[in-house]
């Protein structure tokens, strides 16, 4: 089971996902497979719906099916990815962590099948910034956890605390958090040089990179790449189209990100095909 802070949405997911070699199902927030075609995408993306109390009390009984759904997944050593925090904000901030992986981590190690055996893996995810191309994102993965750090036979309620204070501490060390820097402009323009200048130093490792961003040490300066600003000209305006489509879509700024992800993957061969017919009316004309 991975368990990751999250703090842009179900962009979160897709970015995990797409660095790991096996399938993967995740939790995501229970409102958005409220409408019928959209749980179907959403299922088939292996998505697996989680209700909060604030999308309403009689949805909560729902969340025991998608407990079970879990733990068939890991009796099949297959890989479960929940965001520890229930909610997304984008910042750099961590909130109180919920109970969810203590659920699902206590039902499988008490059961008689494979899933006996499974491994906790925390993940921290770290943005530059939310809104806007070219940002850098890491994604560290943590040391994993396991059946024997925990008395999880005992009070859930002690289990549940214990367990998140180790992740808490955890996602610390994995992923850049402090609740002050989005509201300084300053420090938060010194950060996205800094992590810039941190990602493309690909002797450190993820954990370090992070240390040296706590430490907030003067950024390196490196020089901007020809290919970089090649590839920057061919996708800005495509992106500035995304970008001005997305709130069209869906109005909460939480999804914006994703939804402009979304968009550039799903049209990016149309805008290909676009861009080529072009270029060949202009090279015929010439």
């Amino acid at each position: 089971m991975l368990v990751a802070n999250h703090p842009n949405s179900f962009l979160d997911a897709v970015l995990i996902g797409a660095a790991l070699h096996r399938p993967t199902h995740f939790l995501a927030r229970g409102d958005a497979f409220n409408h019928k075609t959209a749980a179907k995408i959403l299922s088939s993306l292996n998505m697996l719906p989680v209700f909060r109390l604030s999308e309403g009390k009689e949805n909560l009984l729902k969340n025991t099916e998608t407990f079970d759904a879990c733990q068939n997944i890991l009796e099949k050593n297959k890989i479960v990815l929940i965001f520890a925090e229930g909610i997304s904000e984008n910042n750099w901030e961590l909130r109180t962590l919920k109970k969810g992986p203590a659920r699902i981590a206590k039902k499988a190690w008490l059961s008689d099948s494979d899933s006996k055996n499974m491994q906790i893996i925390p993940v921290g995810i770290t943005y530059e910034h939310f809104i806007g191309e070219g940002k850098n994102i890491l994604i560290n993965i943590g040391k994993p956890l396991h059946k024997e750090d925990f008395d999880y036979q005992k009070n859930e309620a002690l289990f549940v605390k214990e367990l998140n204070e180790i992740l808490s501490n955890t996602f610390k060390k994995l992923a850049f958090i402090d609740h002050s820097i989005e509201k300084n402009k300053v420090a938060l323009t010194n950060f996205s040089h800094h992590l810039n200048a941190l990602t493309t130093n690909y002797r450190m490792s993820g954990e370090a990179i992070i240390r040296d961003l706590y430490q907030n040490k003067s950024p390196i300066k490196i020089k901007p790449r020809i290919s970089f600003i090649s590839a920057s000209l061919l996708f800005r305006p495509f992106y500035a189209f995304c970008f001005w489509m997305a709130p069209k879509i869906v109005k909460q700024k939480i999804f914006l990100d994703s939804i402009i992800f979304g968009l550039f993957i799903l049209l990016w061969p149309l805008y290909l095909i676009i861009l080529g017919s072009l270029l060949h009316l202009i090279l015929n004309f010439i």
